[in-house]
């Protein structure tokens, strides 16, 4: 029996990484189902709770609805999908949660989330990456025109942390962190951001269970790899090595946990992998 993976996407924004995770299949079987995505933004998360909808309508009968073809091409307004199909509506609100992550709200949100994924799913796999405006470097600098701002009170800083609560507690075979490229030189405290990340990230495991292996993703010709890195650039993986036609580069850290990752080949990437990446940057270019 193939095995399935529970998804927990955090700072979803409209679903881009989940969608790519949600939409991978190899040979009839899609093994990775998104138990909970979580995003704050309200027309982020309108955008999110609707591709939860299209998904679990198409899984129950295998199109999509009319209503929303019709409404994709501008030939009507947005319908009311709970009335399109009621249930699906009502799982698709279940899955894309409205909540501000590093709350005491959202924390018991998702730490019940997390019980219900383990008992329903094989594994886990964690997704997503915290809020880019703080690292980017367009919002560093829209930031320092800001008379009074102080970066050591940006919240969004810490954010990453709430990822790394929820990895801790989650556990899952695999995680996977995006962000842009200036989280490799935001600052704060004195300290580089991602090197707090990177010593929170070995920290896990430590003296009482399994740590992750972290890995970057490679591209040589039309195939990716997971590698080793050696230094923090390793991490950058660029758009234009996917299709796309712009210079977006981002961050992407794969993690996989220390028992799995003793029995795989550290090359190897399923196949599609490479096509979901870059649907994942076409989808990301198309929000903006």
């Amino acid at each position: 029996m193939p095995s399935t993976f529970g998804i927990v996407d955090l700072f979803a924004g409209p679903g881009g990484l989940g969608e790519g995770f949600a939409s991978f299949a190899h040979n009839g079987d899609a093994p990775f189902r998104i138990g909970i995505s979580v995003e704050k933004e309200a027309s982020a998360h309108r955008t999110l709770t609707l591709r939860a909808f299209l998904r679990e309508y198409r899984a129950r009968r295998g199109i999509l609805p009319e209503e929303y073809v019709r409404f994709h091409a501008g030939e009507i307004a947005e319908p009311n999908w709970s009335e399109i199909d009621r249930e699906a509506w009502k799982l698709a609100c279940e899955e894309a949660r409205a909540l501000e992550l590093g709350t005491k709200a959202a924390a018991t949100e998702i730490d019940a989330a997390v019980y219900r994924l383990r008992e329903a799913h094989d594994d886990t796999v964690l997704i997503g990456g915290p809020p880019c405006q703080a690292y980017s470097l367009v919002g560093r600098a829209r930031a320092r025109g800001n008379v009074g701002y102080v970066p050591e009170e940006d919240e969004r800083h810490y954010l990453f942390r709430e990822y790394i609560r929820v990895l801790d507690r989650l556990r899952p075979a695999a995680f996977v962190m995006e962000n842009v490229k200036g989280i490799l030189s935001s600052t704060i405290e004195s300290r580089l951001v991602f090197e707090m990340l990177m010593e929170d990230l070995s920290s896990l495991g430590t003296g009482r269970g399994h740590h992750y292996e972290l890995r970057a993703i490679r591209v040589e010709g039309d195939r990716a790899s997971l590698r080793p890195i050696t230094r923090p650039a390793d991490f950058i993986v660029k758009a234009e090595h996917f299709g796309v036609p712009q210079r977006r580069h981002r961050v992407i850290i794969v993690g996989i946990r220390s028992d799995i990752a003793s029995r795989t080949d550290e090359t190897s990437i399923p196949v599609g992998f490479h096509a979901e990446l870059s649907r994942f940057f076409h989808r990301e270019v198309s929000h903006l």
